[in-house]
């Protein structure tokens, strides 16, 4: 009975395992190679229907003549001048926000404020690149801007995300 029984579950294994041998031994074997013949002959010889790959294109390739792309931001004219194209809400909405708190920390009139320049930046993390001390910000670049105001005759920094501006005294 023993032996019947080792029969009976060893005859399946083996065969499984042969089975895997020769799929592996046929995935070894190596396909001959196709050789084309460069004498010209007079017999018809057969064509090779084209395939449903289109063949690739060729792309375009790079010149070293710097191209000239949009910029991100767009700058701000003189107060006296009228702005040349319109700013992102996103960056207005900063700015004015901005000005609103220069004008309660200059004690200032918004209309005496005026914007120097407005940058896009990349903040090293989340402080925006004023950190305060005791405070843990998270670790990752944070894109924004530069945004330099000037009240009375002096600049004032504030560094922005894209949904909030804070004063940072450098």
């Amino acid at each position: 009975m023993q032996k019947f029984f080792v029969m009976f579950f060893l005859l399946p294994l083996a065969l499984m395992l042969n089975g895997c041998i020769g799929t592996a031994q046929k995935m070894l074997t190596p396909i001959p190679a196709i050789t084309a013949t460069a004498a010209p002959t007079t017999e018809p010889t057969a064509t090779i229907a084209p395939t449903s790959t289109p063949a690739p294109t060729a792309l375009p390739l790079p010149t070293n003549a710097p191209t000239a792309l949009p910029s991100p931001l767009p700058t701000r004219a003189p107060a006296q001048q009228k702005p040349t194209q319109p700013m992102d809400p996103t960056v207005e909405k900063l700015i004015q926000d901005a000005r609103a708190d220069l004008a309660k920390r200059a004690n200032v009139d918004e209309s005496a404020i005026t914007v120097k320049s407005v940058e896009p930046r990349e903040w090293s993390d989340s402080s925006l690149g004023c950190p305060v001390e005791g405070m843990m910000y998270a670790q990752v670049i944070t894109p924004g801007y530069l945004i330099v105001l000037e009240a009375n005759g002096q600049a004032y920094e504030y560094h922005a995300s894209y949904n909030r501006a804070v004063y940072c005294e450098k």
